[in-house]
């Protein structure tokens, strides 16, 4: 750190790539984009996030078992370094305004990505079994709401997002809706579902939160329902992604006797990711999850898309005739589909509707307002 021409990004642990990754990069491109040095810092980094963008400075501080250590080692390079820092430091997730509180920091931007409602419930007091870790974990949600509380600004993805946060913080959050990053080629302009192979295609990590359960069941109408039946020569799905639910999905569609129609390439280049949103007929999202960017990187490429609402993105869309958004549940998704496909092969959707989509650097750009970055 030699001059203010430095702007600093905490994400405490970076376990694997994912939004919150991809995210970071964005801001450090944005951040080179404006003649600004970008510095991330976290306790542990597994997937070198510097190879990803190339001005990237990663800052290592250092796993350990006690988090009042761990914040000690972050005030100990604040307050080193604090004259040399432009704007507000970006903290990223709640676990981070927990180690703010203990870090002591004051002047900071928190972006809470995913509220306590769409968080792995391992952590809730129905499986906490003994008193310490009822304790401990009382404990830990006072350093995040303390964290809130410190906190200059507080940023999230969504509306909906907000009101949750607001609800339990006590505390304004502002909205910055992410945007993805549209693609640099020419885009597949030909009409979807009207050839006599349908496609579906869906990526995500593949969770239980993500539903995926609903996909197979969406084949199984298509297989038995009219005018499905008829309507198209072949099925063709792709879920792409891995994840903890991988084997149990996969044991369910062999069970289902869909394995000649479904397929699980895993992980995906961009170039093979781009091959599929050009191929496919619909992008399917019947996950819950607090945003949902791969809605607009499907949207960006001209893709039909039927998405749960949960899937938090969904409030940006209700009036897109790009898109369909179902209830909570299986049927309800199946239904959309269904209808969603039938509307599409009668009228199909005018490309204005596609235009004014939030982009990742607009995105970025905006984040660094709030923190005052530039």
């Amino acid at each position: 750190m030699e001059s203010l021409n430095k702007v600093i990004i905490f994400y405490p642990h970076i376990g694997e790539y994912g939004g919150i990754e991809r995210n970071i990069i964005a801001l450090a491109e944005e951040a080179s984009r404006m003649k600004i040095s970008p510095v991330l810092i976290c306790y542990y980094d597994n997937i070198g996030i510097s190879q990803y963008h190339n001005n990237l400075e990663t800052i290592l501080l250092g796993d350990h078992w006690n988090p009042f250590i761990k914040g000690l080692r972050l005030y100990n390079w604040f307050n080193k370094n604090r004259k040399l820092i432009k704007g507000l430091p970006l903290f990223f997730g709640g676990k981070a305004g927990f180690y703010a509180t203990i870090a002591r920091m004051k002047e900071y931007a928190l972006h809470y990505t995913d509220p306590p409602s769409l968080l792995s419930t391992d952590k809730s007091y129905a499986f906490i079994k003994s008193r310490f870790l009822l304790y401990r974990s009382r404990i830990s949600d006072w350093f995040t709401k303390e964290g809130v509380r410190r906190a200059r600004v507080c940023l999230t993805m969504t509306q909906w997002n907000a009101n949750e946060l607001e609800s339990i913080y006590k505390y304004p959050f502002k909205v910055v809706y992410q945007g993805g990053l549209p693609p640099a080629g020419v885009i597949n302009s030909l009409p979807r579902c009207s050839g006599p192979v349908f496609r579906i295609f869906s990526i995500c990590r593949i969770n239980s939160s993500k539903n995926l359960k609903w996909i197979l069941d969406v084949v199984r109408y298509f297989q038995t329902s009219d005018p499905f039946i008829n309507l198209y020569q072949k099925l063709e799905v792709i879920i792409a992604g891995k994840g903890p639910d991988t084997d149990n999905l996969k044991k369910i569609t062999s069970e289902m006797e869909l394995d000649s129609i479904i397929q699980f390439p895993g992980f995906l280049s961009a170039d093979q990711v781009e091959e599929e949103y050009r191929n496919a007929d619909l992008f399917l999202v019947p996950g819950r999850q607090g945003f949902g960017l791969p809605v607009l990187e499907a949207l960006y490429r001209h893709v039909p898309v039927v998405l749960n609402k949960e899937s938090r993105i969904s409030e940006i869309l209700m009036s897109n005739s790009w898109v369909a958004i179902s209830e909570n549940n299986s049927n309800s998704f199946t239904r959309e589909v269904a209808q969603h496909v039938l509307r599409i092969r009668q009228s199909y959707p005018e490309e204005t509707l596609l235009k004014d989509l939030p982009s990742e650097q607009g995105w970025a750009n905006e984040i660094g307002k709030h923190c005052n970055w530039w």
